[in-house]
Formats: structure tokens, sequence, C-alpha cells
């Protein structure tokens, strides 16, 4: 440790101002670990170094002196120092942190915490994602906030994924929580977990969903095509698992009884006595082929028995043609995981991440929401917590207002999966874009260099940040991240320097 300075008069329990003696300033730094030595009543505190200033009696912006008329005084007139103020987190007795009671004298003497060696406080066991910055202290986060939900903001090229990589092999390595991560861009985790990744591209999507998809690349008008997209999509699916189906499998899907042949009929009993679920699970077992000519034929011969133009039949073919393409169907073609799959999968062997990034933003929305929600069908089955965390990459584009059905499917997280060891961990550039009502059911917040100002402003909303300004994010390094909430053991934000993640 090294002294460098005294309390100054105005303390609390809070916060004591700092002077800083001359031969030391350059090793009051913001963010330095601290401990206040009060010889008057034997109590050593801990606190953490901010709002570093100098100080200058004679010029004062406020106040005209001789120095200002007279620039070559100041060179041997004025008295500068240096003065903080320094954010308490609690008291030290025998190498335990305990809670603030009364404020350290003024006088009291103040040394920096220069290495881990100089702070004999036992923190607790917890998982290590990095160590306090210029001490090098590691602060030992808690892993019963896991369910608690956590969230990572930061702008490009902080170093979110790197940190949120460091938590998933804490949690994986001194936990019993399982971790499914659905990688947005398929670049920040797939490279690191490749024996886990599960491609998007083999989840099998709903009747409903590829209707949808179709529509959005093709632009035509929801409110005329839609019903031919979707009865379209849903023939086209049946007609080619149905030849696959047993006698027995056929009753589960309600379909023994119908006929091959495309009718208005038939259609319409398809419509009403089909097990949807069934169907998708089929479509699963025996994985489909997808073609633009045949689903083509298919959607005309509907148009058709549902009395539409001509035009309409004209229109949607230049649109499967021209707008879609062989390649469309293709991405379709060969899908066998069922998300159910995914959450039995993660159960077996703890880690699975999903590659989102060949994806539609439908199909990304679709994967997240159905996943999510097959952990809580488990929930609901079992009756007992689960544990797992669910990292978002990206979050702002499943967790906003006008998010849709992965938005539902993350706010019930947030508000009921602590009770079943269902946690969040939420990665995102903009913390604004988050739903409130998810944002407010976050209890750890990493944070570092934000995109806007309204973020800070979010984030301290919310949240006590002890004195952290934003212009002190503002200068943050790659991976230095402030952490806040629950998870820290220090109970007052913290700025941590996230350890080496290597290269895979």
């Amino acid at each position: 440790m090294r002294l460098v300075g005294v309390v100054g008069s105005g303390s609390t329990i809070v916060y004591a101002p700092l002077i800083v003696y001359e031969e030391a300033e350059k090793y009051a730094k913001e963010e330095q670990l601290v401990i206040i030595e009060d010889t008057w009543r034997n109590i050593k505190f801990l606190g953490i170094l901010r709002n570093v200033k100098r100080y200058e009696p004679f010029l004062n912006i406020y106040r005209r002196t001789s120095f200002v008329d007279n620039p070559s005084l100041v060179e041997s007139g004025t008295l500068p120092h240096t003065g903080a103020y320094i954010s308490i987190i609690g008291t030290l007795k025998a190498s335990k942190l305990e809670s603030v009671e009364i404020p350290p004298n003024p006088g009291s003497k103040v040394y920096v915490v220069e290495s881990k060696e100089d702070l004999k406080v036992n923190l607790g066991k917890g998982l290590v994602v990095g160590v306090h910055k210029y001490s090098g202290v590691e602060i030992p986060l808690t892993p019963e906030s896991i369910p608690f939900h956590v969230a990572v903001v930061g702008a490009t090229g902080t170093g979110k994924s790197r940190l949120v990589k460091a938590l998933i092999d804490e949690i994986l390595n001194e936990t019993c929580y399982r971790v499914i991560v659905f990688d947005h861009a398929g670049v920040d985790y797939v490279p690191y977990y490749r024996d886990y990744v599960v491609q998007a591209s083999k989840i099998v999507l709903d009747v409903s969903v590829i209707s949808d998809l179709i529509l959005e690349r093709t632009g035509l008008d929801r409110r005329t095509y839609e019903p031919y997209i979707l009865l379209s999509t849903l023939w086209y699916a049946f007609n080619k698992v149905f030849p696959k189906l047993s006698r027995e499998e056929a009753e589960r899907l309600g379909a023994a009884e119908l006929r091959k042949e495309l009718t208005y009929n038939v259609l319409s009993k398809l419509v009403s006595s089909i097990d949807y679920g069934e169907l998708t699970r089929f479509m699963a077992k025996y994985p489909i082929e997808w073609k633009s000519s045949e689903y083509r034929d298919s959607a005309l011969k509907i148009i058709g028995l549902l009395k539409g133009k001509e035009s309409a039949k004209i229109r949607l073919g230049i649109s499967l043609d021209v707008k879609l393409g062989e390649g469309f169907f293709k991405s379709l073609s060969g899908r066998n995981v069922l998300p159910s799959d995914i959450v039995d999968l993660v159960f077996k062997q703890k880690l699975v991440v999903i590659d989102l990034s060949m994806e539609d933003s439908i199909v990304k929305k679709y994967v997240v929401s159905t996943v999510i929600n097959e952990v809580w069908k488990k929930v609901e089955e079992k009756q007992e917590p689960v544990n797992i965390a669910a990292v978002v990459d990206e979050a702002h584009n499943y967790a906003c207002r006008y998010c849709g059905e992965p938005h539902k499917a993350i706010t019930r997280t947030s508000r009921e999966g602590r009770k079943w060891g269902f946690g969040l961990i939420l990665a995102t550039q903009r913390a604004i874009d988050i739903d409130p009502e998810i944002r407010g059911n976050i209890n750890t917040w990493f944070f570092s260099k934000l995109q806007t100002p309204s973020d800070f402003n979010e984030i301290s909303a919310f949240m006590n940040l002890a004195g952290i300004s934003e212009s002190s994010l503002a200068i943050l390094e790659k991976r230095e991240f402030y952490i806040a909430g629950l998870m820290n053991p220090l109970k007052i934000p913290v700025l941590i320097k996230v350890k080496e993640v290597p290269l895979p």
C-alpha cells in the first residue's frame, strides 16, 4: 500500500473527501481501491477513488485576482493541489467486509491498494471474469444472482463478447447451470464452441413462419395473399410428409382419412382436422425437400380453388420465381431439429450455441422465442428449477417493445425466471432499446463506453452509480467494464479489466 493523503472535513458513511499529498499525486488515480485508516476509532474503511480534481485557491474562475493580468506570477505564486472523493464500500474487520455505521474521521490516513496482496479481505468464492483494473484484485461474482438476470452494455468494439464468453466459461466450470447461446452474427461465440453449435438453418420452421417469410421476402399484400400462401405452405408440407407416415402416425396427425388429391373439400378437412404440433414434429422426423416449381404449382392451384383472380396468380407466380427463386426454397430443405431438441440437448451437454447468422430476421426471432418457450414447457412439466442461463446476443433485436414473440418470451423470463433458475444474459449496444419492463428486472449490469448519452441516463435512472459520470465511461479502454448490482460483492460499481480470451 502507498500513503496518498488524508480524509478532509465533511465525510459521510457514503463519501469521504480526500486531500492528496503533493508527492503522492501521481498515485491518486480514478477508480483506485483505497483503504482509510481511522486510528482514532481503530476502523479501516474500503473505498474507491472518484472525482479526482486539481484545485488552486488563487485561480478560482469566479474571482478575479492579480494572476489574471500577470501570467508570469503563476509559475511561482500559486499553490495547486489535488482533491478527490472516496466512495465508501464498507469496513474491514477480521478479513471480512461489513457495512459502514459511522463516517471516517477527518485526518484519517488514506492508502491506495497497489496489489492484491495489500487487500486481505475474503470476498467469497464466485465467478471470476476479470480483476480490478489497478490493483489486480479478483472480483468474484455471486453465482446465486444468475437467475436475477444480467445485462452487458457497450458500444461496438468495447469487448462485450469477450466478457460474455468469460462469463459463460465460469458458469459452466463453477456452477450447475446450463447455457443456451443465441449468436446473432455467428462470429462472437460460434468459433469458440464449435463442438456445441447447432445451425439455425437446421431448425424446423412451422407453417406460419414459412408463410411469413414468403410474404416478407416477396412484399405481397398480406390481406390479399396470406390465405393463399398459408394454405399453400400447409398443403406442401402435408403432401411431402403424409406418404412417409405409418397408419398410427397418420392418425396422430389427424389425417388418416384424408385423400391426397388437392380439392377444396380435402383442403377444408385438412385445415380443421390436422394436429399442427404433430405436423411440425413429422417435418423434423421426415425432412422435407422444398422445390420452387412444386410449391408454385400448388399455390396457383389453391388460388383457383379459392376463386382467386387470374391477376393474383400472375403476381404470385412472378414473386415466387423472381423474388424468391430456388435458393430460398433450398434454405428451407433438410431441417430436422426441433426447438425442444435444443432444450433436451442442453440438459445432456450443458452448452448449446445456436448460429443465427444465415437466417432472416423473422427466423431469428422465431428461434429465440420458441427455444425460450420450450424451456418454460420444461418448467411447467417438471415444476422444479431448470438451472439454465440464456445468452441473447444483440438483444435489442429481440427484447425491444415491438419485437413480437421473442419480446414476450424474454419478458416472461425476466419476470418469472428467478423462481425457476432461468436467467437471462442480454448483450447489447443500446440499453435504451431494451423494453423498460425487461430492464427493470435486470439486477446485474456490466457497462463500458456507451453508444448514446441516453443509455447512460437509462442505467443511472434505476441504479446507484456511486459517482460514476458519463465522461468517465468515454475514456475506458477495450475490455474495461464497470459492474453494478447483485453479482458485485463490493456493493457499489467497480471497474474491472476482463481477462484475456485467447483467439479460437
